[in-house]
Order: C-alpha cells, then sequence, then structure tokens
C-alpha cells in the first residue's frame, strides 16, 4: 500500500470514535497511518451524544448484524487506555407508554431474539420493581440486559494514542480542503498523499465526498440534550438506559420538522441526561429552550420525578444522517483510493469501532467480520 516514497499509507480524515478506532485498527495491522482533523481529537459528535452502546432500539438487518459485532467488540475495547471508556454494563429498558407501540413489541422481539439477542418482556409492575422511579404509566418493557454505556470521548482519545504508539501521524487543526486522487489536500495547501483516504468526519463528511465524484445524500441530523442535577448525585437513581418506545419510529422518520421522543439515563456523576430531539435543519447549533422543556415534559410522563429537578445545561450536536438509515462503510468506486466510513447518525458509539475494524480488514486484504454490501457507498451512486 506505500508508494515507496515515505508518504503514508493511510490518510484518515475525521478524529471522532470511527476515524480514531480506524486509525488504530490499521495501525495494528501494521499500515503506515495519518489521523487528521480541524479540530482536536473527539472534538464534534463523538462527544456531545450520551455514549450508548445498544442493539435494543434496532430490528432485524444489516444495522443489527453489525450493532451486535460493534456491542461485543466493547469487551476488547473496555480496557483500552486503562479503561478509559469509562464502561457501565446497565443495561436498556424500551418503555411503552401507549398501547400502540407496546402491541408491536412481542414481535419485535421475537425478530431481536431470532437475530441473537438476549431479552425479555416486562410487564407494568415488573417495570417499577426494577426501576422504581418509572411511576408513570406504562403498559410494559423490553428490557436488553447487554447494552451498555461508556465514555465516547474518552475512548476515542485513548484509541488515538494507542494508534500514535503504534507509529501513526495524529495532525490536529488540520483543515481539509479536498480529497484529491490518492491523498489530501489541506485548506493551506499542503498535500499528503497515500495509498488509500478513508473519509470518517460525520456530518461533515458530503462536501469532501462530492467534491471528489462521490454522490452522498448525507445530511446534519440536529439534536439536543439535557442535564438535569439531583439533590444528591445518584448513579442508581436509574439502573437502566430508559427509552419510550415511539423513540424506534422517531429515528426512522425522515420526517424535516422535529421529533421528540424519550431517553432518560443517568450520568457516571450520578445525575441525568434527557433526550431526545431529531431535525433536518443544517447546521444549526443554536439551543431551543422550549425544546428543552418540551422534552422534559414528556419524559416526566415516564419518570414523574424529573419535572422538579434543575435543568442544568442543555447543548446541540448534529448526526451524520443518511436517508435508508444505514451508515456508508466501504471503497467508493467513483473515487478510487477513497473510502467511506460515515452515516452512522444516533448510533456512531455502537457502530463506529466496529465500523474501524471493518475497514481496516477490507484495506489490507483480510475478510471483513460482515459482508459489506448492505452499507456500500456507491448504493446512492444511481438513487
Amino acid at each position: 500500500m506505500s508508494d515507496g516514497g515515505g508518504a503514508p499509507d493511510v490518510v484518515v480524515v475525521g478524529a471522532g470514535i470511527v476515524g480514531c478506532a480506524t486509525a488504530w485498527e490499521l495501525a495494528r495491522r501494521g499500515a503506515a497511518v495519518t489521523l487528521v482533523d480541524r479540530g482536536e481529537v473527539s472534538g464534534g459528535t463523538t462527544g456531545l451524544g450520551e455514549g450508548n452502546v445498544l442493539v435494543s432500539d434496532k430490528d432485524a438487518g444489516p444495522e443489527l448484524e453489525l450493532a451486535l459485532l460493534g456491542r461485543a467488540l466493547y469487551d476488547e475495547l473496555e480496557d483500552i487506555g486503562d479503561g478509559a471508556a469509562r464502561v457501565r454494563r446497565k443495561g436498556a429498558l424500551i418503555v411503552h407508554p401507549d398501547a400502540e407501540t407496546w402491541a408491536l413489541e412481542p414481535a419485535r422481539a421475537a425478530r431481536l431474539r431470532a437475530a441473537g439477542v438476549a431479552c425479555e418482556l416486562v410487564d407494568g409492575a415488573d417495570v417499577r420493581a426494577l426501576e422504581p422511579n418509572l411511576t408513570g404509566p406504562l403498559h410494559g418493557a423490553l428490557r436488553v440486559g447487554g447494552d451498555l454505556q461508556c465514555d465516547p470521548r474518552g475512548l476515542a482519545r485513548a484509541l488515538a494514542r494507542e494508534a500514535e504508539a503504534l507509529g501513526a501521524r495524529v495532525r490536529t487543526g488540520a483543515d481539509v480542503a479536498r480529497v484529491q486522487g490518492n491523498g489530501i489536500v489541506l485548506h493551506d495547501g499542503e498535500r499528503i498523499d497515500a495509498g488509500a483516504v478513508v473519509l470518517a468526519a460525520g456530518p461533515w463528511s458530503r462536501s469532501l465526498a462530492e467534491d471528489a465524484g462521490v454522490a452522498l445524500p448525507l445530511e446534519p441530523r440536529k439534536g439536543q440534550l439535557t442535564r438535569l442535577r439531583l439533590p444528591q448525585p445518584d448513579e442508581t437513581w436509574l439502573r437502566h438506559k430508559v427509552v419510550d418506545g415511539s423513540y424506534l419510529s422517531s429515528v426512522a422518520s425522515a420526517g424535516t420538522g422535529v421529533e421528540v421522543s424519550t431517553v432518560v439515563e443517568t450520568t457516571a456523576d450520578g445525575h441525568l441526561i434527557v433526550g431526545s430531539s431529531r431535525e433536518r435543519v443544517g447546521f444549526d447549533a443554536s439551543v431551543d429552550d422550549a425544546l428543552a422543556e418540551r422534552m422534559v415534559a414528556r419524559a416526566a410522563r415516564i419518570v414523574p420525578g424529573v419535572s422538579g429537578l434543575t435543568r442544568d445545561a442543555t447543548w446541540v450536536g448534529f448526526r451524520p444522517w443518511l436517508p435508508d438509515h444505514l451508515p456508508a462503510i466501504g471503497p467508493a468506486s467513483a473515487a478510487p483510493g477513497l473510502w467511506l466510513a460515515t452515516g452512522h447518525e444516533g448510533a456512531g458509539v455502537v457502530l463506529g469501532p466496529i465500523t474501524g475494524r471493518l475497514i481496516a480488514d477490507a484495506l489490507t486484504g483480510a475478510t471483513p467480520a460482515l459482508d459489506l454490501a448492505p452499507f456500500s457507498p456507491d448504493r446512492f451512486a444511481t438513487a
């Protein structure tokens, strides 16, 4: 893969969890790697989410297959960088205050089990035994005990350090102007040549891909999260990640309006995170306080105790969204030497590290553990 002139074999653009995992996996395989980002390592989308590693919010199909491999990979990642991922194996509850979503859950549970997901249906009374603070009306829940939470920013930065220790170059403050041939050109005119380029710039990947001739209908899907403070920090105030059953249809929606559902869980420091919203409004980073209040009020249907808590902070992040809800992973035929690793939407923490492994395997001639055909960037070429 080397050009024989000392240039790096692979340039990875984007130092979020996907790019850092890709750089680490390539460096482990002996490739010469340069990881570049216009900001700091994990300075964008990766560090702004809840850090969830979930299969409970998926359904049968390629994304679930990828997510199962991704969740299993955390058995290995948990020890990277002296536990920088801060993994919390707390499981998830998909709860159903509405009869309509609860009626659909047994069939989905059966599909999840058929795909290898250990899960159980729990009636309303037993849900409250598991989570005493879920005192709102509930028909029941799906419990997936294997789901977990981590510190994605800490993990991404640990992966970047591990890649550096293996010889990779990590360049922050390197703003990429375009992908050109088998290399990149920075805005200051510097060119970095390579045998391949992996584009892992999350919601900022589209313009670089399209400038290289690759069709990529990627959009930033804006989301807000709010942190609430408990009077006394208590990591066990909620023991699980709690997700309203309507969240699944919110994620799957392609609408341009605001989609609001409920996710709520404790943070590692014993307070609460409440979400979530989705909007296709470009890179609008403004915080909507009325929307934050709406999300907290909606969460109070399930967890009434949140209504009296102090709102500590609200922030915005941008999920890389593709219209068929699958990431783009693999080589782009329209630009030989260019590989894409983006479009994971809100599942980048569970799908990012396994994406890096699959890309590294394919680039170095190994057989990936999963068929990449459903995720091929070429699927958009004639759409």
